[in-house]
């Protein structure tokens, strides 16, 4: 079994286990590796030579809903082993630091005094 599959099982089996917690964290990450397993799986399709219309059916989308929402690239490593990549760690705390400003989350610490130049 391919340590992908086994991660994804571990994720579905924690989003049915007893624990709220590991559920709901379980249930998020599982969210972002569906759209990765979807631009796989479309992708696998057209190096078959599947049309757009076939692929749009079967996702419950239209075949232009499907060309756009996949664009002919390859899939994207999953969201779980892009996590684990050290060297994207600087742009994941960017991208969480951002995220926090927007939300109006991200506060100074006390002991801070702002600098007026």
């Amino acid at each position: 079994m391919s340590q992908i599959r086994r991660q994804l099982i571990a994720m579905i089996d924690d989003a049915l286990g007893d624990d709220p917690r590991r559920a709901l964290v379980a249930a998020h990450s599982l969210s972002r590796e569906i759209d990765w397993l979807q631009q796989k799986a479309v992708a696998l399709a057209r190096v078959n030579g599947w049309g757009w219309g076939r692929i749009g059916r079967l996702l419950g989308i239209t075949r232009q809903g499907a060309r756009k929402k996949f664009p002919l690239a390859p899939p994207a490593p999953p969201p779980h082993v892009v996590a684990a990549d050290r060297y994207l760690k600087e742009q994941r705390e960017g991208e969480r630091l951002v995220e926090r400003f927007r939300n109006g989350t991200l506060t100074r610490p006390e002991e801070e005094d702002p600098v007026f130049w």
